[in-house]
C-alpha cells in the first residue's frame, strides 16, 4: 500500500493514498474514506494496546500486540480487501487493470465495511460545491466524480472545505498520484480540475509508490457518494 501524508495550506493534514490498479481510483477512494472515518479509534486502540505491552501484566505483551494489531486492521484495509466487497456486491469478477467501478455500488461496499448508510447521487456540476461542503460539515469525507475533457473519469475524495476571507476551498486527495489538492470554487458555478497543476501540499512521512499526471484537466462531473 502506498500512503502519503500530505499538509495543505490551511495546515490541515491530510492521509492520502495512491492507487494499486490503473482503474481502481474507485476503490483507493473508498479505502481513504474508511481510514479517514475510522482513525480515531484506531489510534486510541493502538495507544491502549501500546499500555498494555508495557504494563507488566501477564499475557500483557500478547495481548496488547493483538489489541494493536486489531486497531490497524479495523481501519486500515487493503484495495483487494476492498475490490472482494465490491466483486460481492456486482455479483461477478472484475479485473481493475482494464475496467473501473459502477458508482452506484459504492454505497453498498461502504455500508459492508460497517462506515453505515451511504447514497449515490447527481446534484448537477452546479450543485457540488454546496453538497460537498455540506457533506464534509459533519466530519466525514465524501467522493466525488472528474470527468477529463479528453474523455473517461476519475474519483476522488474530498475530507475537508475551507472558507478564507469570503473564497471556498475543496481539499481533494488525489488516488492516482496520492497528492492533495486545494481547489478554489464558487457554490452554483463549475469546479474546473487541473490535475497538471503542481500540489501545494507537501509532506512523504509513509512513501510508496505514485503515479504522475500529465496535461490532465476536467471538471466535477456532480456525482457525489455521501453519507446519508
Amino acid at each position: 500500500m502506498s500512503w502519503f501524508v500530505r499538509l495543505s495550506r490551511f495546515a490541515s493534514v491530510h492521509m492520502v493514498r495512491s492507487q494499486d490498479k490503473k482503474m481502481s481510483c474507485g476503490m483507493a477512494s473508498i479505502v481513504m474514506i474508511n481510514f479517514k472515518i475510522k482513525k480515531g479509534l484506531m489510534f486510541a486502540g493502538m495507544a491502549a494496546g501500546a499500555r498494555l505491552s508495557t504494563s507488566g501484566i501477564p499475557g500483557g505483551s500478547y495481548v496488547g500486540q493483538t489489541l494493536s494489531q486489531a486497531a490497524f486492521d479495523y481501519a486500515v484495509k487493503s484495495e483487494q480487501e476492498v475490490y472482494d466487497l465490491y466483486e460481492k456486491a456486482k455479483g461477478s469478477a472484475q479485473d481493475f487493470n482494464t475496467t473501473g467501478a459502477t458508482p452506484s455500488l459504492y454505497p453498498q461496499v461502504l455500508a459492508d465495511l460497517g462506515l453505515g448508510q451511504w447514497e449515490r447521487v447527481d446534484v448537477g456540476e452546479t450543485g457540488v460545491v454546496q453538497a460537498a461542503i455540506d457533506a464534509t460539515a459533519g466530519g466525514n469525507p465524501c467522493m466525488l466524480g472528474v470527468t477529463w475533457d479528453g474523455g473517461g473519469g476519475h474519483a476522488v475524495v474530498c475530507d475537508e472545505t475551507h472558507d478564507f476571507f469570503g473564497n471556498k476551498y475543496l481539499c481533494i486527495c488525489d488516488p492516482w498520484n496520492g497528492e492533495l489538492y486545494v481547489v478554489s470554487c464558487k457554490p452554483g458555478q463549475t469546479v474546473r480540475y487541473d490535475a497538471s497543476d503542481k500540489p501545494i501540499s507537501t509532506g512523504t512521512l509513509f512513501g510508496g509508490n505514485a503515479r504522475v499526471y500529465g496535461a490532465s484537466k476536467g471538471k466535477l462531473n456532480g456525482g457525489i457518494t455521501r453519507k446519508k
